[in-house]
């Protein structure tokens, strides 16, 4: 069964790389206005350069950089019960990005990443709820990471 589907063509999903243009074969990834390393969307960006790519990440030089910035996470009531008390949220989650050179001149347009789940709630089950809203979070995070880099690999770079 393995060689007929090795034979139509059929890949299994997250095996391949993501192939990107040749002038982001050198790539430095900063999120504005932050100062912490860990800060958990460069951590997935970087991440899934590093595994999904061919891109060499830096962290300085003169290779162009990708900016991350206009981070933005909230939520809202989605639905509620008939006593009027909460019984779903919708996670909302957004990140913009660029393309500049070392002299911050811009070598793609800026372009937005926006993605939303829905979420239960439980008033009897407050902290697993609050755990679960946590994960879908940092589940968005990694989700926007992957859609940078498939927009990258299409991305075309202005002269």
């Amino acid at each position: 069964m393995y060689l007929s589907l090795v034979s139509c063509g059929f890949h299994l999903r997250g095996t391949g790389k993501v192939e990107t243009p040749a002038a982001l074969s050198v790539l430095q990834v900063r999120v504005e206005g932050n100062l912490l390393e860990n800060n958990p969307l460069l951590v997935a960006v970087k991440n899934a350069l590093r595994t999904q790519t061919d891109i060499q990440v830096q962290e300085s030089g003169d290779a162009p950089r990708l900016l991350l910035y206009g981070e933005q996470s909230d939520s809202r009531v989605l639905s509620v019960t008939s006593t009027g008390k909460v019984d779903e949220y919708l996670l909302r989650y957004e990140v913009s990005f660029r393309l500049v050179d070392v002299d911050n001149k811009l070598l793609s347009e800026p372009q937005t990443v926006k993605l939303q789940r829905d979420h239960q709630f439980d008033r009897l089950n407050v902290l697993a709820k609050e755990r679960e809203e946590q994960e879908l979070r940092s589940e968005m995070q990694r989700d926007a990471a992957q859609q940078i880099l498939r927009r990258l690999s299409r991305i075309t770079l202005q002269e």
